[in-house]
C-alpha cells in the first residue's frame, strides 16, 4: 500500500516546523486542560467549545456549534438539565469530492486521589505534560489542530476535504456527542480517524463492547436492636457480589486474539458505584442497597448474549440467597466494534504511521470503548489513532509531548496523502 507522493521536501518542512512547535502546543494544551470538563455531570462544556471554536476560526476553518436540544437531552439525562451538551464541527473545504474527518471528545472523567500536580493545573515534567485529559483525550485535540494548522501554514491544499468534530459525553457513552452528530447526519465523511484507541506503532481496528448495569437490592427495614424483624439489603447485596465473583472466573476461559496476536478476555468490574437507599441510619436494618456492573465484551462475543448471561447468573443466585429481591437496570450498552484491517483506509493509515515513525506497525483492538463504533455503524471507513498516554482515568494522568507532536505529523501526512484521484475507494 503506497501513499500519494507529496514532495518529500514539502513534508519535511512541515515535519520540521511541527517539531519546533512544542511551546505553542504546551500552551494550547495547558489552557484546554485548565477547563475542567468533568463528566458526569458535564461541567464547563460551553467554555471549552468556545475556546476550541476560536482556535479553529483562527486556523481559517468554518465552524458550527451545536447545542443538543433540550428535548433530546431530557430523554437520556433528565437529572442533568443544568448542564447543556455542546458539539463543535470544523470544516476546511478544499473543493474535493471526498472528506476525511478527525473526531475527539473533550469531556474527562472525575478526579480522585492525590496528584503530583493539580489535575487541572497542568505542568510539564521530564517531557511529559500532567493533567486530567492529557491522554484521554485533549492531547489528541491539540495534535489535530496543530497538524491542520501546519498544512495550512505551508499553503498545501489537500486533495481531500478536512473535517473535525470535538464532541461531548464519550465518557458516558457518546449518545449526545459523536452519536448525536452522526445520527442527525450532521457529518457524513468518507473516512474518519477517531483520535484514540491506537497510538505509537499500533493502529486501532476496533474496541471492546460494554454493558453497564445497576443492581438494586430491596430488603425490609427494622430496628437494629431486632435485625431478625428485617431483611438486610446490604447483606443480600454482599452475597450476590460473592456469587458474581465465583462466576467471574469462568470468563477467563473465553479468548479473542487481536490482529497483533494479543489475547483478550471478557471482564466484569463490580461496584464502581455502590450506595444505600433512602432512610439509611446506623441503627436501622438497610432496606435498599445497589451496586454497578461493568461488563466488557470482546469482539467474538455479543452484547445480547452478555446481558442474558448476567441476568441468568443473578437468577441462579436467588436459589442460594434467601429473600434476595433484585432489580436490574441497564445504564449503557455498546456492542463490540471491529473492522477489516486489511481494507484500504486502515492500510493507508498504517502506511502513514510507518512513514513518520520509520518502522513497522500493527493493528490492535482497544480494551475500552471509544466513539469509533458510531462511525463504523454508519458505514464510514474508520480507524482509531492518537497520541495516547499513561494513567488514563487514574491519578497523575499524563502524555509525552513528543508523542503528541509525532501524532500531529501522522495526521498531517494523512491529510496530504489522501486525494480523490489516488485510488480512493
Amino acid at each position: 500500500m503506497s501513499l500519494k507522493t507529496t514532495s518529500t521536501s514539502d513534508f519535511e518542512k512541515i515535519s520540521s516546523y511541527l517539531w519546533r512547535q512544542e511551546g505553542k502546543l504546551v500552551k494550547f494544551l495547558q489552557n484546554l486542560i485548565q477547563i475542567p470538563t468533568v463528566n458526569p455531570p458535564g461541567d464547563c462544556y460551553k467554555k471549552c467549545v468556545s475556546y476550541l471554536e476560536a482556535k479553529l476560526k483562527s486556523m481559517g476553518m468554518r465552524t458550527h456549534v451545536l447545542r443538543v436540544p433540550i428535548s433530546e437531552q431530557i430523554k437520556l439525562i433528565p437529572n442533568l438539565m443544568k448542564y447543556p451538551r455542546y458539539n463543535l464541527i470544523g470544516r476546511w473545504n478544499t473543493g474535493a469530492a471526498k472528506t476525511i474527518h478527525f473526531n475527539a471528545h473533550y469531556d474527562v472523567v472525575p478526579v480522585s486521589g492525590k496528584w503530583k500536580y493539580g489535575p487541572f493545573a497542568p505542568r510539564v515534567d521530564d517531557g511529559m505534560i500532567y493533567g486530567r485529559g492529557t491522554a484521554d483525550m485533549k492531547g489528541a485535540i491539540a495534535a489535530c489542530c496543530l497538524a491542520i494548522e501546519a498544512v495550512k501554514k505551508f499553503k498545501q491544499v489537500p486533495g481531500i476535504n478536512v473535517e473535525v468534530s470535538f464532541t461531548a459525553d464519550e465518557e458516558t457513552g457518546g449518545e449526545l456527542g459523536a452519536g448525536y452528530i452522526i445520527n442527525k447526519k450532521l457529518v457524513r465523511p468518507d473516512y474518519a480517524i477517531v483520535c484514540e484507541g491506537g497510538s505509537g506503532r499500533t493502529v486501532g481496528c476496533g474496541h471492546n463492547g460494554v454493558l453497564w448495569l445497576e443492581s438494586m437490592i430491596t430488603g425490609k427495614s427494622a430496628h437494629a436492636a431486632h435485625p431478625q424483624n428485617g431483611i438486610n439489603a446490604f447483606e443480600n447485596m454482599s452475597a450476590l457480589v460473592v456469587h458474581l465473583n465465583h462466576w467471574r472466573k469462568s470468563l477467563r476461559n473465553r479468548t479473542y486474539v487481536s490482529p497483533n496476536g494479543r489475547k483478550m478476555h471478557p471482564t466484569i468490574n463490580i461496584g464502581g458505584i455502590f450506595k444505600v437507599g433512602v432512610g439509611a441510619k446506623v441503627n436501622t436494618v438497610p432496606s435498599q442497597a445497589s451496586f454497578s456492573i461493568d461488563r466488557r465484551i470482546i469482539p467474538s462475543d455479543s452484547l445480547p448474549d452478555a446481558e442474558r448471561e448476567i441476568k441468568k447468573v443473578i437468577k441462579e443466585a436467588k436459589k442460594h440467597i434467601p429473600d434476595l429481591r433484585v432489580k436490574i437496570s441497564k445504564l449503557l450498552a455498546i456492542k463490540p466494534c471491529l473492522i477489516d484491517h486489511h481494507s484500504y483506509f486502515p492500510q493507508i493509515v498504517s502506511a502513514a504511521v510507518s512513514s513518520v515513525l520509520r518502522g513497522s506497525t500493527q493493528f490492535n483492538v482497544c480494551d475500552g470503548f471509544t466513539d469509533m463504533n458510531r462511525f463504523v455503524d454508519s458505514k464510514i471507513a474508520t480507524v482509531g489513532y492518537g497520541p495516547g498516554g499513561k494513567n488514563i482515568h487514574g491519578v497523575d494522568e499524563r502524555a509525552k509531548i513528543r508523542d503528541i507532536l509525532q501524532t500531529a505529523q501522522v495526521y498531517a501526512k494523512l491529510i496530504l496523502s489522501l486525494e480523490e484521484n489516488h485510488g480512493l475507494k
